[in-house]
């Protein structure tokens, strides 16, 4: 550590000095590391064709990933109606395990069988027969090879077709197709492979839009229970504030990589990270979030792709080899994020989302909320022990919901209701309630990004006073409480956020990470009780106090 300064009444600057692993390969200090961060890719079906082929793509494969820090290697065998070759996945399953990396295999279901009808296109129609009987084969041939198999997000459906009209008969189309998938899970995919090779291990990785799983049949709370592991796509793309906002916030890959966290526990691995129409910024935040939700492992989807200089997705342009150059300078340091956010429980403002809850007009709200600069804790369960808590529409899962805020509320705690369910709950007495807060959502979750700094700041102190602290920051800067003395802040904003963190005792703090390693904040004050700091665009800070 290097020690550059003190500024105020004990205020200690420390920066983890990483010029020593600068000087070691990227691969030697990910080996040393993995226990703590793990870094993976993935050969998709057609990589294996077009790169691992040949003895000289192999030796380039290889190379490449070891100049990432990559520890081990996923390499499919399905994906899009292409089966790999079986003698090229043995092959490169051989030279990446020679070569001393983990090896697990992958496949993605599209085009399996009988395509579905209506929605994306792509997904298969699980009601029918011929589909079930290929899914089986695929995962019997992927089980003959490889001893862990991860399945990418494409394990739903939106099939409306005769044969699945006939099939869901009187019930909903979620309870039907939540109920169809974990009866494909169990009996075409795991059962089968499981049959083939006893040791095998499956991986289901869930996709981004957690408020949409229950309408496509992603049933969380079953499937999780069924599967060994479970991923997560914390995929966010580049994020248009100033237009017309569209896509996920980053946050959005933290709140889900917590909220599956809590529904999984120990059989939460990793985030899968996706450089398609994304820019270097918003890519180390996607890394930066997975390792804030807890993820173990980060997966850089996919060689084929992150090889090329540019890539488009929904027709934005992407920059996966700058990606890939921006991720490599901060892997020491995201190594290092890592090694403070481990086995650190989160602290701060309960913030439950039902599984299978519906979010009627307020959809993904808990994204945007986590972008307001509020400690949150995401949760599957409503806990009515917490000093302060924010509920929404997806409350009304439970029938017992209002019962639930006034019993909380009349412990002394704090609660943020969205105008959304404060419409709709069965006591309206609760509404009048010295301890509540009503915000005005009117229906547009993405407003909240509008939302001014003094607004913030009311409703923060609010929420976070009960916390023992406060928070000043400007919109789109986000704060993490972890266990008992760790703050972390992150701006997402493209200009600079004068912060100030404030503490109801006196503290001495110490900045422990930045990122980028070059991000150390400027104009700081410490005045006993609080910390003030002027944080960089895009930069992430860590401090602890005693």
């Amino acid at each position: 550590m290097r020690k550059l300064s003190s500024l105020g009444i004990g205020l200690t600057i420390i920066i983890m000095n990483v010029n020593s692993v600068f000087s070691q390969p990227l691969w030697n200090l990910a080996k040393d590391s993995k226990n703590v961060l793990a870094i993976s890719t993935l050969f998709i079906a057609q990589d294996v064709r077009d790169h691992l082929s040949t003895t000289s793509g192999l030796d380039d494969a290889v190379t490449w990933c070891k100049q990432t820090g990559i520890t081990r290697v996923f390499i499919e065998s399905f994906r899009g109606g292409y089966y790999a070759d079986r003698e090229k996945l043995v092959n490169a399953k051989q030279r990446f395990l020679k070569e001393g990396f983990v090896v697990s295999g992958c496949v993605t279901t599209v085009n399996v069988g009988k395509d579905g009808v209506g929605g994306w296109g792509a997904t298969p129609c699980f009601t029918n027969a011929g589909t079930r009987a290929e899914l089986q084969k695929i995962f019997e041939f992927t089980a003959s090879i490889f001893d862990t198999i991860m399945i990418d997000d494409f394990l739903f459906t939106e099939c409306e077709c005769d044969e699945c009209v006939k099939a869901k008969g009187d019930h909903s189309w979620s309870d039907f197709r939540n109920n169809q998938m974990v009866e494909v899970s169990r009996s075409f995919i795991l059962k089968p492979a499981r049959k083939v090779n006893p040791d095998v291990k499956i991986i289901i990785k869930y996709p981004l839009w957690y408020d949409s799983f229950h309408e496509r049949g992603y049933e969380v709370v079953r499937e999780t229970k069924d599967y060994d592991f479970i991923w997560v796509g914390t995929e966010t793309r580049d994020y248009d504030y100033k237009v017309k906002p569209g896509g996920e916030v980053q946050y959005n890959a933290f709140f889900i990589t917590r909220w599956l966290g809590g529904i999984g526990d120990e059989k939460l691995g990793g985030g899968w990270v996706d450089a398609l129409g994304t820019t270097a910024k918003t890519y180390l935040e996607q890394a930066r979030q997975t390792i804030l939700g807890n993820g173990k492992e980060i997966m850089l989807f996919h060689y084929g792709d992150l090889i090329r200089d540019s890539n488009y997705y929904d027709g934005k342009p992407g920059t996966p080899k700058a990606n890939i150059e921006a991720f490599r300078k901060e892997l020491p340091g995201l190594i290092n994020l890592a090694k403070f956010v481990k086995d650190k429980p989160l602290q701060g403002i309960h913030m439950p989302k039902l599984p299978n809850s519906d979010p009627q007009d307020e959809k993904y709200i808990f994204s945007f909320f986590g972008m307001l600069g509020l400690p949150l804790v995401p949760d599957h369960s409503i806990d009515e022990g917490d000093k302060s808590a924010i509920f929404t529409v997806h409350a009304l899962k439970d029938p017992e919901i209002s019962g639930k805020i006034h019993n909380i509320l009349n412990a002394g705690s704090r609660v943020l209701i969205t105008d959304g369910l404060a419409k709709l709950l069965t006591n309206q007495v609760i509404l009048e309630h010295k301890n509540l807060t009503i915000l005005k959502v009117a229906g547009d979750p993405k407003s909240l990004l509008e939302l001014k700094q003094q607004e913030l700041k009311m409703i923060r102190d609010k929420l976070m006073t009960p916390l023992g602290l406060k928070f000043d920051a400007p919109n789109k800067v986000s704060f993490y409480l972890l266990g008992e003395n760790l703050v972390i802040i992150e701006n997402f904003n493209d200009e600079k956020a004068d912060v100030a963190v404030e503490f109801s005792a006196v503290h001495d703090f110490k900045i422990v990470l930045t990122l980028p390693q070059n991000g150390t904040p400027d104009q700081l004050r410490n005045e006993s009780k609080s910390l003030k700091m002027s944080i960089p665009p895009r930069s992430v800070v860590a401090f602890e106090w005693k």
